[in-house]
């Protein structure tokens, strides 16, 4: 018996070879009818054998291509009609956009293999791809994803690309950015100063020569420039380091393969499994000791790399051009993104040109557009999971089906690690990271990732939903444009911290109140303090905090966030008098003197540019500080990179533990009183050069013991909310020993246990917390985020 059945497909099933895949299995299943792209996904008429049809309905999720997602299958009867064979139709457009946009993709085994094969159409091609691999979202100027709407709509195929292109059974069938020597892209090698030296095969051996010869060049990827240099050539990385104006912060490195890594770092299975995964994130991973001198250059690195931290960020070739680079190179490569301080992320050949200019030694660059920039997701393994630090190529565009909304809403996400996010009525989507939009090139991206993200989806959003923060450009710019909207659009305002509870709901789908601990570096606080420490009773629509840490001035503001020396005086004279300090003598103020100090003290009581914090983020500061981990902070996350590797150097601990006050204080002076009795009662290695070893192993018990303490603590707090979920969320949960602590501690309770995993519990996140308060308001919503009533 023959039926008819109309099939509704929603998820991400454009650019995957979503299309061929179903046409190949009705051909095997003696199925007629038709597939189709739109806008709202992909939809199959079909009809034939009821019982071949039923097995076709069931395959269609169960043997999905690889690098599908599928949301949604909605089945419909419909009457029998005349048709004979099953077809492939052009996509069309449609007013509603519900179709996800999949992420940029790492190169395929199967091309790698093209790309080796001297008989291949493809050998040797730095652009080669296929429905399974290659750029998406960073070619993409609209939906639904056809050649037309892309960057690579000026390439005209060949005739064997565009029988291809247009063979059902080719597995670049539809691959929109399909393109080969004689027709697609091409590659070319410029020197420093404009003029183009090679092309072609040429040009990635004369950019592989000068990386040997000490040289750094600028190489174009999948969404921007990167600035790169000989990674065991450690004049190379100081001079990079000059470049970017970059003291201390890690580079990352690309290496050839999973061999050439296993040389510089160990890792659990699950970070080796990433690492080569077709996401091809940059993987946080141990450092392994430094080699041997008359060690292979690529398992060698400067020490510049990544000084005084235990991790070392690396990556694997993720495009043919890199492949086919590293066949030149036998050694690590420095990849950073190229771009001067606190500009965005360069993107065509002229920002490269203006921004370093004869700073670079020379430039790989293609001509296949960038129109969308898309930075190197980071990737780490911490609490026994990989987790998302960074979410950008690989991972980002992100979406979640059947959590939107009716109304469109748009989310302005935060001031740092900036990314914004988008419901719909069918899916919410956040958008790759942006960066920190302090500067105005970079609140121009910002604004036109905005943009693009309306037209890809066809939308006005209706509502806009940013933090509380008035001095944030995102929350500036939300304001200005619900006051200047036609007709009026409402505004909601989330309170930094309860965003960051709710991203990690958001991505775990837990809309029951939670025990939530965001614990980051500083945040608007709605009693007008410095927000950073706290622990809140979080519903989706409220919040209720029940604890927080026990403030301390930041003395001099911005200035206490550079010198850690600053937030550990306004600690001391929380607890002793100016002249008990000066009498502890304590290293940590070696270089202040006297009159430095009473100047600070004045300051400190005065309050002026000094507000009282709260922050988790800044007492780990503070610790590092006092332990002469770091004079001056070079970059976010410094101190607690270091304090990160002195605890991992400890073999044990000092037993200390916060004090949870009756005024819902998380007091951290009994920690401090124990660190002092212990430092003055230490041999004076630090200042003196004296018994540096005892030393040493004090400093990494203490760090140890902070990360325990903190802990601890999470541990004390749930035991009183045995009912509540437990969710860690906040910049400071990146830190791998801590979370791991957390979840060992943890783990003897009966909450269960939630933390961003592809969602970044850092501000990244923020705008899927965002998004989540507003599509759980009532339809007339509240202006912002407010208290949980239990």
């Amino acid at each position: 018996m023959k039926q008819r059945r109309f099939i509704h497909i929603t998820g991400i099933v454009q650019g995957v070879g979503f299309r061929p895949f179903v046409y190949q299995l009705a051909i095997r299943h003696q199925l007629a009818g038709s597939v189709i792209n739109d806008s709202e996904g992909v939809k199959v008429d079909v009809q034939g054998d009821v019982d071949q049809l039923d097995e076709f309905i069931s395959e269609l999720t169960l043997q999905a291509p690889p690098l599908s997602r599928i949301d949604q299958v909605a089945v419909w009867p419909r009457p029998l009609h005349h048709v004979t064979s099953f077809a492939i139709e052009q996509s069309k457009g449609r007013s509603l956009t519900s179709v996800c946009l999949s992420p940029d993709q790492g190169i395929c085994e199967d091309c790698r293999a093209d790309i080796a094969d001297p008989t291949s159409r493809y050998y040797r091609y730095p652009f080669t791809n296929c429905t399974h691999c290659g750029p998406r979202y960073t070619i993409v100027e609209a939906l639904p994803y056809d050649r037309a709407v892309t960057g690579m709509r000026t390439f005209s195929l060949c005739q064997p690309c565009q029988q291809a292109y247009q063979n059902p059974l080719d597995r670049r069938y539809h691959a929109q950015p399909i393109s080969c020597d004689h027709c697609g892209p091409r590659v070319r090698y410029v020197s420093g100063s404009g003029e183009v030296l090679a092309h072609k095969a040429s040009a990635i051996a004369m950019a592989a020569r000068t990386l040997r010869q000490g040289g750094i060049i600028a190489i174009k990827g999948l969404g921007g420039f990167h600035l790169a240099c000989d990674a065991s050539n450690s004049d190379a990385v100081a001079r990079l380091r000059q470049i970017k104006r970059r003291q201390r912060k890690p580079f990352a490195v690309m290496v050839a393969n999973g061999d050439a890594a296993k040389q510089l770092v160990s890792g659990e299975a699950e970070e080796w499994d990433i690492l080569q995964s077709q996401a091809s994130p940059i993987v946080l991973m141990q450092k392994k000791v430094q080699m041997e001198k008359e060690a292979a250059p690529q398992s060698s690195l400067a020490a510049n790399i990544a000084p005084g931290v235990p991790y070392l960020g690396v990556m694997l070739p993720y495009t043919p051009l890199h492949v086919l680079l590293f066949e030149h190179l036998d050694r690590a490569i420095v990849l950073t993104s190229a771009n001067g301080s606190g500009m965005p992320m360069a993107t065509e050949f002229a920002e490269v040109s203006d921004q370093l200019g004869d700073l670079v030694d020379g430039v790989l660059d293609h001509n296949r557009p960038i129109v969308q920039p898309c930075d190197d997701s980071v990737v780490h393994f911490a609490g026994g999971k990989c987790r998302v630090m960074r979410m950008a190529r690989g991972y980002a565009p992100y979406s979640q089906p059947d959590n939107g909304s009716v109304r469109p809403i748009l989310a302005m996400g935060a001031q740092q690690k900036a990314a914004i996010g988008l419901s719909l009525a069918q899916q919410w989507i956040l958008s790759p990271y942006v960066g920190d939009i302090d500067d105005i090139d970079t609140q121009h991206r910002y604004l036109a990732v905005i943009r693009h993200f309306e037209s890809l989806y066809q939308v006005e959003p209706e509502q806009i939903v940013c933090d509380r923060h008035p001095g944030y450009v995102s929350t500036q710019y939300a304001i200005e444009r619900q006051q200047q909207a036609s007709p009026a659009m409402s505004l909601h305002q989330v309170q930094h911290h309860h965003a960051h509870i709710l991203a990690v709901m958001a991505e775990h789908k837990i809309k029951q109140t939670v025990l939530g601990f965001a614990f980051d570096g500083t945040g608007w606080g709605d009693d007008g303090t410095v927000w950073g420490g706290e622990v809140l009773l979080s519903s989706p629509r409220h919040f209720k905090q029940v604890f927080h840490l026990r403030p301390f001035r930041l003395l001099g503001g911005e200035q206490a966030i550079k010198s850690p020396a600053r937030i550990v005086f306004a600690m001391l004279l929380e607890c002793y008098t100016l002249s008990e300090i000066k009498a502890m003598g304590l290293a940590v103020f070696k270089a202040w003197s006297e009159s430095k100090m009473d100047n600070l003290f004045k300051l400190w009581q005065s309050g002026n540019s000094s507000p009282y914090t709260s922050s988790m983020g800044r007492l780990i500061d503070a610790w590092a500080g006092l332990l002469g981990l770091v004079d001056s902070v070079d970059y976010e996350g410094e101190c607690g990179l270091l304090l990160e590797q002195a605890a991992l150097a400890a073999t044990g601990s000092v037993a200390m533990e916060f004090q949870l006050a009756e005024t819902n204080m998380i007091d951290w002076q009994p920690l401090l009183d124990n660190a002092l009795s212990l430092l003055a009662a230490a041999p004076s290695g630090l200042s003196s050069g004296t018994q540096p070893d005892t030393w040493s192993l004090l400093v990494s018990f203490l760090s140890r013991g902070l990360l325990e303490a903190i802990a601890h603590n999470i541990k004390t707090v749930a035991v009183s909310f045995p009912t509540y979920p437990v969710v860690l969320s906040g910049g400071v949960f990146q830190n791998r020993v801590l979370l791991d602590l957390v979840y060992q501690q943890l783990s003897e309770l009966t909450n269960s246990i939630y933390c961003g995993e592809t969602i970044p519990v850092n501000d990244g996140g923020i705008a899927a917390g965002q998004l989540w308060y507003a599509t759980h308001q009532p339809e007339k919503g509240l202006s912002g985020s407010s208290a949980l009533h239990i």
